[in-house]
């Protein structure tokens, strides 16, 4: 079917991307960002916005890194994400650090290097997981 064509991928790099950031969100930099940024937070966290990142973002790296017309490989993926993690997380940082009054430029470095590291590491997992489908799973529907 070729909706699992998409799918298969998609889903890894979101649950890949939704693991890894609540890891590191939540536990490995959390006391980072509370002591640097805990002033602007706020105490109750609107679910939308984040559910409407993890599902746009998942998405763009799905199309930019695997199926963007070139044939994939997995130093293309993983070039194609770490780029398109310097951009994207290289535009939020750095214009928090050129607009909001405090903003730590700590935080904007690792941040920046955070969201280039889970996009990379989410996009390979992604083109692994179809090559996997491609190979394995959809071949023995195919018999």
């Amino acid at each position: 079917m070729q909706v699992k064509r998409y799918l298969i991928p998609y889903l890894a790099i979101l649950i890949t991307y939704l693991i890894a950031d609540f890891i590191w969100l939540g536990i490995v930099a959390k006391s980072d960002y509370t002591s640097s940024i805990g002033d602007m937070m706020r105490n109750i966290y609107p679910i939308w916005p984040w559910a409407a990142f993890y599902l746009i973002y998942s998405a763009c790296i799905l199309r930019l890194t695997i199926f963007n017309g070139a044939k994939p490989n997995i130093i293309s993926v993983g070039l194609n994400a770490f780029v398109l993690g310097v951009a994207s997380y290289g535009a939020y940082n750095l214009t928090n650090y050129a607009i909001i009054a405090d903003w730590p430029l700590g935080i904007t470095f690792k941040d920046w290097a955070w969201g280039t590291c889970v996009t990379t590491m989410s996009a390979i997992i992604g083109y692994l997981a179809s090559i996997i489908h491609s190979r394995f799973i959809a071949s023995d529907c195919d018999s």
